[in-house]
């Protein structure tokens, strides 16, 4: 398993970390930093279904991944319940997109989704 496809997991760990910096900094609008930690989880949500449909996770990995994302999102100030709302969000709209992608095509999304991720984890490694 290449390294790019550990990068969603990193990358939500690093936006996780600048929240929870930015919170103790800061100290904004509550409201503001519920919305930003549900986003996260719903991204989490998404970023669970694209590893699978891709096959870059077992099914024991990505549970595990997402009680690391439950555990980070919590200690950031997250309620566990809101976490799983949000997470089973992105699962949800996720699927549906994938869905409609062709199984013909579904590889080449892969491909550019990692290369996607490579790039990103790029920009966060600067």
């Amino acid at each position: 398993m290449s390294s790019a496809i550990h990068l969603p997991s990193l990358a939500l760990a690093a936006a996780l970390t600048l929240i929870s910096s930015t919170t103790q900094a800061q100290e904004p609008n509550q409201q503001m930093m519920t919305n930003m930690h549900a986003q996260l989880a719903k991204f989490g949500g998404a970023m669970h279904v694209t590893a699978k449909v891709c096959d870059d996770y077992t099914d024991e990995k990505l549970a595990e991944h997402r009680e690391q994302q439950k555990t980070q999102a919590t200690r950031a100030g997250m309620d566990p319940a809101t976490f799983d709302t949000a997470f089973a969000d992105g699962v949800k709209e996720s699927e549906a997109k994938w869905k409609d992608v062709p199984a013909s095509e579904r590889q080449a999304k892969c491909t550019e989704f990692k290369q996607q991720m490579e790039s990103f984890g790029q920009q966060l490694g600067q």
